[in-house]
């Protein structure tokens, strides 16, 4: 008999109740993070038989525990990058403070699949082809197969009659008025209860909104309880609140030191033949950056080709009609009666042309933000205006007639990655001046205005708020490459090693995530980060020659307190 939904994420509390004070002294393989990269080789690794250590720096996040108040995601929100370190180490969302460019992330038990919008798109691979990523990878099949084993895996499917949602009729008057279609993609999140692929069983999705910010329904396809799980199943050891804080090779491979959060004062050293790097863009970046400094044989383009995959977002004020596009969470913190909202993002228009990819996301404002609705108009020293919205509330007529619009776009990836005070930071100070991205912009703003209404630019990019443009997809730091003076990474996902010649890697070392990506993207990346670690599996299979089954149903036997 399966398990249901909470038997089965009971019965991950007690395995990531487990930190690194728990760790055995050597593993055949550890992986740092647990997001889509992460998720994939431990997994794999995992049905090759190998023993399996995954190294996770957040928690475990249960129903019900993801933050609903503005207080309680205060309280889960820490400050990195050029900022102070403020706030718990632990907590689910990060802000990483850069030049010109702010990273918003996630940590915990499934990466940035916890709190994404879940939106599913397969990348042009002639774009890619274009944009100089290694020949093999978009030519050999296996990404296609990659492609195809992610979608599988992560049960993905678009909404179900989005029609009955005002915030989808909105997109759809807005492509209609720029002579676009709206198009709806596949998303990570299941809209019917039952078993997904891991064994767990899901609850469908109740269009609260507030997927951004960790959904509280068990609805989201997330890596916890899609690869993570069948990771367990197959004998992984997950250790959370396990800080990498270095990786060093040794003699027989490579050694790994990790520090306890829940002790800070604790730190543990595990060895491994094989780790995977994969924790998130910036996190893996960092690592690599301390181990050069500490004499680890790198390439010289560590930290470079970092990309905001054209990201950026806008605000459409003064609608015509109504888009219902303020999240009201679960539980409800919506007026009584409130019409549902939808998922946070499912729909899409194309703005694209020859000069590149567009594409036009529509969001939903979660509570924190639309509460900041006063404060911007003050700032803007409209009096009228902050005491008209601190008066009507969140869920005011104004504001159900206004909405966020994500944009994913192009950039060059000139952007860096660098170390300071051993930290990683974004250092992008011309990202807002870049040409692609205000291309992109003033499509959306006479999208906006076509369909009558009033365009506002990023409320984050205000002196006030911190000057930056917000992200979501960062890519790059550790790109792949034909060979190590135009990449850190090859084809097969192993860190090139520059004392074994243009093509020689460091053995057993692998990047899994974001940061292997050399370009943007183009569209909404977690299929092609998730795909691009399925295939390096793949090759990793063949290299330590071993079987990877990836169709065999796992055994699930009696566990006891022990896992």
């Amino acid at each position: 008999m399966r398990e249901s939904f909470s038997s089965r994420i009971e019965r991950f509390v007690v395995i990531a109740s487990k930190t690194v004070a728990d760790a055995m002294p050597a593993y055949d393989a550890v992986i740092i993070g647990s997001g889509y990269g992460g998720g994939v080789a431990a997994s794999r690794l995992a049905r090759m038989g190998l023993r399996v250590a995954v190294l996770e720096q957040g928690r475990l996040w249960r129903l019900g525990d993801f933050p609903v108040s503005r207080k309680a995601r205060r309280k889960a929100t820490r400050l990195t990058g050029r900022a102070p370190n403020l706030g718990d180490p632990t907590g689910l969302y990060y802000l990483s403070i850069g030049k010109g460019l702010t990273v918003f992330g996630a940590s915990g038990l499934g990466g940035g699949s916890l709190i994404n919008a879940g939106i599913v798109l397969r990348p042009d691979l002639g774009r890619l082809r274009n944009a100089g990523w290694p020949d093999a990878v978009v030519g050999d099949g296996l990404l296609l197969e990659g492609l195809a084993r992610a979608e599988a895996m992560l049960g993905v499917a678009p909404v179900p009659a989005p029609e009955r949602f005002a915030k989808f009729a909105g997109m759809r008057r807005a492509a209609a008025a720029s002579g676009r279609s709206v198009q709806l993609p596949a998303m990570t999140i299941s809209h019917r209860p039952g078993l997904n692929v891991a064994g767990v069983m899901q609850y469908a999705c109740r269009h609260c909104g507030d997927c951004w910010s960790g959904c509280n329904v068990g609805a989201k396809n997330t890596v916890g309880i899609t690869y993570i799980a069948d990771a367990v199943d197959h004998g992984a050891t997950v250790l959370c609140e396990s800080r990498a804080q270095s990786i060093s090779k040794t003699e027989s491979g490579w050694e790994v030191v990790v520090q306890n959060l829940s002790k800070p004062s604790e730190s543990r050293r595990i060895e491994a033949p094989i780790v995977v790097l994969a924790a998130g863009t910036l996190g893996t970046t960092e690592l690599l950056l301390r181990a050069q400094q500490r004499g680890l044989k790198l390439s010289a383009r560590l930290g470079k080709k970092f990309s905001a995959n054209g990201d950026d977002l806008v605000i459409a004020s003064d609608l015509g009609e109504p888009v219902n596009a303020i999240a009201t969470g679960f539980p409800s913190q919506g007026p009584r009666g409130a019409a549902p909202v939808g998922p946070h993002s499912m729909a899409l228009i194309d703005l694209g042309d020859e000069h590149g990819p567009v594409w036009v996301h529509d969001g939903t404002m979660l509570t924190v933000m639309a509460a900041l609705a006063p404060l911007k108009a003050l700032l803007q020293l409209n009096v009228r205006g902050a005491l008209r919205h601190l008066k009507g509330g969140i869920y005011s007529d104004e504001m159900s007639r206004t909405q966020i619009l994500y944009i994913v776009a192009h950039d060059d990836a000139s952007g860096q990655l660098r170390l300071q005070n051993d930290r990683v930071m974004v250092d992008w100070p011309g990202y807002s001046d870049a040409p692609e991205r205000v291309r992109a912009e003033q499509k959306v703003k006479t999208l906006i205005e076509r369909m009558g209404g009033k365009f506002k630019v990023n409320p984050f990019t205000m002196a006030a708020f911190g000057g930056n443009r917000i992200i979501a997809h960062p890519l790059g730091g550790c790109a792949m490459g034909e060979t190590v003076e135009d990449g850190v990474v090859g084809p097969d996902g192993r860190v090139f090693d520059p004392t074994k010649g243009p093509k020689g890697v460091h053995d057993g070392l692998y990047v899994c995530d974001g940061a292997a990506v050399p370009s943007a993207i183009g569209v909404s990346p977690l299929l092609t980060i998730t795909a691009l670690a399925e295939r390096a599996m793949i090759l990793a299979a063949t290299q330590i020659q071993r079987k990877l089954d990836v169709d065999a149903t796992p055994p699930r036997p009696a566990r006891d307190a022990a896992m």
